[in-house]
């Protein structure tokens, strides 16, 4: 998995309008997982993610990766077929 690197600068509504996520990665210290912590792009407010092999834990809420699919991807108009997924926006318009 791999994200984009950002210039992680506050309030930077340079590509959609609106004030980009600032986006930090931790990677494993010793028993700790691995992490992401995504920041408002227009305040402090923050999310913690902590990610392994079979799960997540997205700001105190553990489950298994696919419980998180079923839940975020909806969301996210992201739809499986068979072994791929599609986004939803790109095939209606």
């Amino acid at each position: 998995m791999t994200i984009p690197k950002r210039t992680n600068r506050f309030y930077d509504t340079s590509r959609f309008g609106q004030p980009q996520i600032r986006v930090y990665h931790k990677r494993r210290i010793g028993r700790r997982l691995p992490r992401y912590l995504l920041k408002c792009g227009c305040c402090e407010e923050k999310l913690e993610i902590y990610y392994s092999d079979d799960g997540l834990e997205i700001n105190g809420v553990n489950g298994a990766i696919d419980d998180w699919r079923e839940i975020l991807f909806p969301l996210l108009l992201i739809e499986k077929d068979g072994d791929f997924f599609i986004d939803q926006r790109k095939v209606e318009g």
